[in-house]
């Protein structure tokens, strides 16, 4: 079986040790095409080495928490002996699956470029100047809004920037996508009746405003994108996955709720 492990700078004396005691026990640590990802690091960590892994969905990956939250990473430091072990007596194995937002470009040449997001996708404006767009929801219903911006959430970023904006929690496999604004103006030109909608089928995003004063951030990390180019972006739930190792029952929800209720920060 052949397993890679990815981290931060500051995990990489416990993906050293990881890494020896794969190889004691007969894996094969690789760089590339693994059946298998260790992502050692928290929350932040996970998002950015997938995304770095371009959604890649044919290895299980494996969240091993060296941070502080970790929603998404399941297992522990001190279980990693107990998980190679437990890969060493499997051959086949369960997995719980992560939905993906899927975001579409749709350029004014006509050509369309895709992208991912397994927290959230955030279009704002830089320094929290306002920012004007058309929000679409999949009913048809249309409205312009002027805020310093708006998150869309799947269920996963639901419990990050989205609930701090105020935006509802998800459950964990309903297929919804959650469209939050912050600070937004209402007049009688600009409305926000979508604020907070839940929507399954996806929004679509027209910006209207100096594409200079806004900036692209896919799950914490700032995108370089010609917005110019850009007529609008549509943001959708349910199209890509991709699947993570099911080790003693574990789940994001048992996880999220466990931390939530007993305050485990």
């Amino acid at each position: 079986m052949d397993i890679k492990i990815v981290c931060n700078s500051r995990n990489r004396v416990d993906s050293r040790v990881i890494k020896q005691k794969l190889i004691e026990n007969g894996f094969n640590v690789v760089s590339s095409k693994p059946d298998i990802v260790f992502v050692l690091g928290g929350d932040g960590t996970f998002l950015r080495e997938i995304r770095n892994l371009k959604y890649d969905k044919f290895p299980l990956y494996v969240g091993i928490n060296c941070g502080n939250l970790g929603y998404l990473q399941d297992i522990l430091l001190s279980e990693v002996d107990s998980l190679i072990r437990f890969l060493s007596q499997n051959n086949e194995f369960s997995s719980n699956k992560i939905t993906l937002a899927t975001i579409s470009y749709y350029l004014r040449d006509g050509s369309v470029k895709k992208d991912n997001a397994i927290n959230e996708l955030q279009i704002s404006g830089k320094h929290y100047h306002k920012i004007k767009f058309e929000l679409t929801d999949c009913r048809e219903f249309k409205e312009t809004i002027l805020s310093s911006g708006i998150v869309f959430a799947t269920p996963y970023g639901s419990t990050a920037y989205n609930k701090s904006l105020g935006g509802p929690v998800i459950c964990e496999g309903v297929n919804v996508l959650c469209a939050t604004l912050f600070a937004p103006i209402q007049n009688s030109k600009t409305k926000d009746y979508i604020q907070n909608s839940l929507i399954g089928d996806g929004f679509s995003f027209k910006l209207l405003s100096d594409v200079n004063d806004v900036e692209v951030i896919i799950d914490g990390q700032n995108i370089s994108l010609d917005l110019k180019d850009i007529e609008y972006i549509k943001v959708q739930i349910g199209c890509d996955n991709i699947f993570k190792l099911k080790y003693n029952d574990k789940s994001y929800s048992k996880n999220m709720l466990e931390k939530m209720i007993k305050d485990d920060l």
